[in-house]
């Protein structure tokens, strides 16, 4: 008799409250981010002292993961945020998939473009992908005046989103349309797909009827892994201040000058935090649990899948 193994229904209830959580977090919101709902001061905690403080307020009673320097309630922010950072990484995972699928399939099938996609692959993982898109992002940054804080709905800011999106989509794709070229040649060499050549059926037909149904499994692992390694490159690009997101600046007593969210964006978040780390620490620590959560449960999740729902029991 089998049974479903607990780790596997574990991994599959992980994430479907991370994807709930991502997009019901505004109505999960202790606390609203609008600039009625800041906090700009309260008593201090020493009630022998008869005075009021000002923000970033450390975690306490009323604020969890305590408050950033505008006053705003961190886990309210991160809830918020949750949606844009896996929604950007999702959509530039699909994308990686619309191009990379098509593209390394044919490839593969066909044998023409295989070259070409062998070169790209090449080029593409010859260096970090950092080196390739940090330098012409930072330029971009600045051009649209990104760096001197707009607001997170002005136009220049869904063109810098546009611009990041098609970026981190393209240094992606070469790799993953080798991989399934690969993949399809290996299949294409098996006897059912020459047979069917034989007999007249189109490319289309060929991959459609033949080689999705034993890559989908395979493309459903690939699609994690890629949606986590994207997670991973959008926290690497905030290290260096290129991130989504931004809204206004903010000017440290010391003269650094970094950009707030108003949306709550992770990375952003980090970002801003990263300064005072020492100082203010869960400013920077929440938004970082949160992103590390998120990728012990994809992980966790993928691993499993990839053991498989049943276990054998005497």
């Amino acid at each position: 008799m089998s049974k479903y193994r607990i780790p596997y229904l574990l991994a599959w209830l992980l994430m479907i409250l991370m994807i709930v959580v991502a997009i019901s977090g505004k109505w999960l919101m202790p606390h609203g981010i609008s600039p009625e709902d800041q906090l700009f001061y309260i008593d201090h905690p020493n009630p022998n002292l008869h005075t009021k403080i000002s923000p970033p307020f450390g975690p306490n009673r009323l604020y969890w993961l305590g408050t950033e320097v505008r006053g705003f309630d961190m886990l309210s922010l991160i809830l918020n945020g949750m949606k844009y950072t896996l929604g950007v990484a999702l959509v530039i995972t699909l994308l990686r998939f619309i191009i990379a699928i098509p593209a390394g399939l044919y490839s593969g099938v066909t044998g023409k473009g295989r070259s070409l996609l062998a070169s790209l692959n090449w080029i593409s993982t010859s260096l970090p992908p950092l080196l390739f898109i940090v330098p012409p992002l930072v330029i971009i940054y600045s051009a649209l005046r990104i760096d001197i804080g707009l607001a997170a709905n002005h136009p220049n800011q869904i063109i810098f989103l546009l611009i990041f999106v098609i970026m981190v989509t393209f240094i992606g794709s070469f790799p993953l349309a080798y991989q399934f070229s690969e993949r399809a040649r290996f299949y294409s060499e098996k006897l059912y797909m020459e047979s069917s050549s034989l007999l007249g059926a189109s490319v289309g037909f060929r991959i459609r009827k033949h080689l999705l149904p034993n890559l989908r499994t395979e493309m459903f692992y690939t699609f994690v892994t890629e949606f986590i390694q994207v997670l991973f490159l959008m926290g690497q690009l905030a290290i260096v201040n290129i991130f989504i997101g931004g809204g206004e600046l903010l000017k440290w007593d010391d003269g650094i000058v970094i950009p707030l969210t108003t949306t709550g964006e992770w990375f952003s978040l980090i970002t801003f935090g990263l300064p005072k780390l020492r100082i203010y620490p869960w400013i920077t620590l929440a938004p970082m649990g949160f992103f590390v959560a998120c990728l012990c449960i994809l992980q966790f999740f993928l691993y499993q899948v990839k053991k498989g729902p049943l276990r054998n029991s005497r």
